[in-house]
């Protein structure tokens, strides 16, 4: 049954056999269908986890680089890697975070947003236009550790 079995790196595929009542019980065949269809799901099941996850990184107000605009500050990034999908930048505003805190937040938010970032492999390199005054925690959504 060597064809049970996540490959490495799994493989997804859209060409699967269908069978019907008419399709030869052949058990090497179908334990290649089978490996397909759970491959396809190993990769589904993992795609979901990656997309669901978020992790939290600190830009530091003292931590940009750079004399003038684009201002550059490089974080660790677990799991993040080059050829990788990219990740999406999410708030991590808390729940019920007071006013003042709001307002702050979605200033320096704003600065955040409105430049890049690049993953590398373990890091982000974040650009910015204009040097935020203070930290700020922010979301990427799927990059899987």
């Amino acid at each position: 049954m060597e064809f049970l079995g996540i490959r490495n790196p799994p493989e997804f595929t859209m060409d699967i056999e269908q069978w019907t009542r008419e399709t030869d019980a052949d058990g090497e065949k179908m334990a290649v269908v089978i490996g397909q269809l759970l491959n396809n799901t190993y990769l589904n099941k993992v795609e979901n986890e990656r997309q669901d996850r978020v992790i939290l990184v600190t830009l530091e107000a003292d931590g940009w680089t750079g004399d003038q605009a684009p201002y550059t500050q490089t974080v660790t990034v677990p799991g993040a890697c080059a050829d990788g999908p990219d990740a999406l930048l999410v708030s991590a505003l808390e729940d019920g975070a007071s006013l003042e805190t709001q307002k702050a937040y979605t200033k320096v938010f704003g600065i955040v947003s409105s430049g890049t970032a690049i993953l590398g492999d373990g890091v982000a390199v974040f650009k910015v236009y204009k040097r935020p005054e203070t930290d700020i925690t922010v979301g990427l959504r799927g990059v899987m550790p």
